[in-house]
C-alpha cells in the first residue's frame, strides 16, 4: 500500500511539473507534438515517446518541446517559500503541523490526504534541516529527504 501511495505522489508531482512545462502527462517528445493534451491521447503520446525514444533525445538536446522550465519554476517556488517563511516554517515543522508546513507540502506535490507524511518526515529531521539557520541548507536537506522516500 505504501508503494502505491508513493507512486501516486511521485506521478502527481511529475504530472504537475509536466503541465507547468506546457505539455501533457505523457511528457515532452514526439508524442506531445503529435497528440495534444487531453486524457484520451496521453496514452498514445506516451507510447510514441517510449517507442521512438524521442523524450530522451528531446530532454538531452532540448528539442520536441522538452525543457526544464516547469521544473525550474517549481524549484524556485519551493526555495522562495522556504526563504520567505523560514522561521514560521521551522516552528510549524517542530510542532508537526501548521499552515506553513502544509503549504510547503503542496509545493512538493503532497495532497491534503498525505501531507502528514511530509510533515512527519520534516519533523523527524528538524534538527538537521534547521540546525545551521541557513535557508540554502534547509532547501538542500528537504530536497534530499523528499528524494530519499
Amino acid at each position: 500500500m505504501k508503494k502505491i501511495l508513493l507512486t501516486a505522489v511521485v506521478l502527481g508531482a511529475f504530472t504537475s511539473a509536466a503541465m507547468a512545462a506546457g505539455y501533457g502527462a505523457a511528457g515532452c517528445g514526439l508524442g506531445s507534438l503529435v497528440f495534444k493534451k487531453n486524457d484520451a491521447t496521453q496514452i498514445l503520446a506516451s507510447t510514441t515517446n517510449g517507442t521512438f525514444g524521442s523524450q530522451t533525445f528531446g530532454l538531452t538536446f532540448g528539442t520536441s518541446e522538452c525543457n526544464n522550465e516547469g521544473l525550474v519554476k517549481l524549484t524556485m517556488a519551493r526555495e522562495s517559500f522556504i526563504e520567505a517563511n523560514y522561521k514560521d516554517l521551522s516552528s510549524d515543522v517542530a510542532k508537526g503541523n501548521g499552515e506553513y508546513v502544509t503549504n510547503l507540502a503542496k509545493l512538493y506535490g503532497y495532497t491534503p490526504q498525505n501531507a502528514w507524511q511530509f510533515t512527519q518526515l520534516l519533523q523527524k529531521n528538524h534538527g538537521t534541516i534547521f540546525a545551521n539557520n541557513d535557508v540554502k541548507t534547509a532547501v538542500v536537506t528537504i530536497n534530499k529527504l523528499v528524494a530519499s522516500i
